[in-house]
């Protein structure tokens, strides 16, 4: 099994975090989108630093909101990304949380809430951008330039994600911590595989549950305000947590399973390193 880190957390250790992750083994280190004060606001542009700064493990966002912005911008920032370190970066996106219309007309420069396209809409417009693979009569059709982006994850909870990213052939996470208690994960990751189409980025589905963890330290109560703050999926002492993880890779029929450690705020560091250790990581060269 392969682990994951995915980080909430705040900007400043990002460095230290994603450099300890590398240093542990864990197979990618992704960023999600959250506006708060403390939080990463962009995680293309942070993480394109820091796979300019990493050894071996790929950097990406876990994820874009998409709701937010326009496909068309972030699939050249994410080009660029590509071209400028091939093979480094994913880019995961997801729909991002509902917002007031006055706060999502702030944030999309004015426009109008009610004027905005569906997210399905939008992520074929990214999906089409990222690969050239754009429908007959689409104007930007034979175009766009032909250097693909990097491969395009989508992150979700529910079926209609989960058949929209098996049709179009990117990669699927299913994010446990956001999903409702009595939502079945593995049938829908079936649903995944069962509408999956092969694609020149995804030759076979590739399927990730991401799962929050609180272990040690991380045990003690977050402000319910906190941004970012999810409830941990698993929770105990690490060498407990490991075990659970290879028992949810089971459940789900996964290869690899993307952990969130700073769901409470707390430092990591330790805990990052001992999780790797008790689930097995090859460690990689110190890449400082």
């Amino acid at each position: 099994m392969d682990l994951s880190i995915l980080d909430f957390g705040n900007i400043g250790d990002a460095v230290d975090l994603m450099t300890e992750a590398d240093r542990s083994g864990y197979r990618r280190y992704w960023l999600g989108e959250h506006h708060s004060e403390w939080q990463c606001g962009n995680p293309l542009l942070l993480g394109a630093l820091l796979a300019a700064t990493s050894d071996g493990i790929r950097v990406g966002s876990g994820g874009v909101c998409l709701d937010y912005h326009s496909p068309y911008r972030v699939a050249e920032d994410a080009r660029l990304i590509e071209f400028m370190l091939p093979g480094r970066f994913d880019l995961g996106v997801t729909r991002g949380l509902t917002l007031a219309p006055e706060l999502r007309e702030a944030m999309l420069d004015g426009r109008p809430a009610d004027t905005l396209r569906s997210h399905s809409e939008k992520l074929a417009d990214l999906h089409g951008f990222l690969t050239g693979r754009l429908p007959a009569g689409h104007p930007l059709a034979q175009k766009l330039p032909l250097e693909p982006g990097p491969p395009m994850w989508v992150l979700g909870t529910g079926e209609e994600a989960a058949r929209w990213a098996g049709r179009h052939g990117t990669g699927f996470c299913f994010s446990l911590h956001h999903a409702p208690a009595e939502r079945d994960g593995p049938a829908i990751l079936g649903e995944y595989r069962q509408a999956f189409v092969p694609s020149p980025e995804f030759p076979e589905p590739a399927a990730i549950v991401m799962v929050s963890m609180a272990s040690g330290t991380a045990l003690g109560e977050a402000p319910a305000h906190a941004p970012g703050v999810v409830k941990p999926v698993i929770e105990g002492p690490v060498a407990e947590c490991a075990a659970k993880l290879a028992e949810i890779a089971r459940r789900f029929a996964v290869d690899e399973v993307m952990v969130l450690l700073r769901s409470y705020g707390e430092w990591p560091f330790e805990t990052c390193r001992a999780l790797a250790e008790q689930a097995g990581l090859t460690p990689r060269a110190d890449p400082r």
